[in-house]
């Protein structure tokens, strides 16, 4: 305790001494502003290296940059130039729309012009056209021909599996000759079945025999047409090579 109270009018001696050294700082300073205030007219000379044009050593407010000059007439005017580059610009751009617009040659891409195929070019697309309608009515032939036959293998199934039972059916009768009611009548059934399908099968066959023979005459029919359209394409081909030559 003793030791603060010794050390206290030492420590309040240097506070005093530190405020009359800043009091003093900051009147030099603010008599200096004053004084380049007077010859404001005049051009100031650039500040001393480590100097702030205040002429301290740290900036103060007085360093800050300041406005000049009427603000709203400075915006105005850069306002100005921008919307005459705005209304420039959209008239420019109106303007070349309107030329392409009425121009023959700019078409918007509303249509699509045809290629400059040769003939050549085009019997080729005829050709490969004409190929792809083939494949396609070929791939739907087998998907008919296979569903033709699942249909027929399993009615055969059916037609064996009720076979079986008409068999058992008529073998009981020839060894012990008393079927009854229900027995008689599943006979009768099975046996009527079974020569519907065997009726159908037949003109199933029939029917698949003539599809066939058709098949090979439309067939021989498209060969002697495609023989026969390039034959007219050679003829149409020479015609043309003697006409440019």
């Amino acid at each position: 305790m003793s030791r603060l109270l010794m050390a206290a009018p030492s420590r309040l001696s240097r506070e005093l001494r530190y405020t009359r050294f800043n009091k003093f700082v900051i009147f030099n300073r603010q008599f200096a502003a004053k004084s380049t205030c007077k010859g404001a007219q005049e051009k100031k000379p650039p500040p001393k290296p480590g100097y702030f044009p205040s002429g301290g050593t740290h900036a103060i407010f007085d360093d800050l940059p300041k406005p000049q000059g009427d603000f709203m007439k400075e915006w105005k005017a850069k306002n100005s130039r921008h919307n005459m580059a705005l209304l420039s610009g959209i008239a420019a751009f109106v303007g070349t729309l309107f030329l392409c617009i009425t121009s023959e040659d700019f078409r918007l891409y509303y249509d699509i012009p045809d290629y400059p195929y040769t003939e050549d070019e085009m019997e080729e697309f005829a050709r490969e056209e004409e190929r792809r309608e083939e494949e396609k009515e070929e791939r739907e032939q087998r998907r008919q021909d296979r569903l033709d036959a699942k249909e027929l293998k399993v009615r055969r199934r059916k037609a064996k599996e009720a076979m079986s039972r008409e068999v058992e059916l008529m073998q009981k009768d020839l060894d012990e000759g008393d079927l009854d009611e229900s027995e008689m009548a599943e006979l009768i059934q099975l046996t009527q079945d079974r020569e519907e399908f065997e009726a159908f099968e037949r003109e199933e066959m029939k029917r698949l025999a003539e599809q066939e023979k058709e098949r090979e005459k439309i067939k021989k029919e498209k060969e002697k047409a495609r023989q026969e359209q390039q034959k007219q394409r050679e003829k149409e081909r020479k015609e043309r090579e003697k006409a440019s030559g």
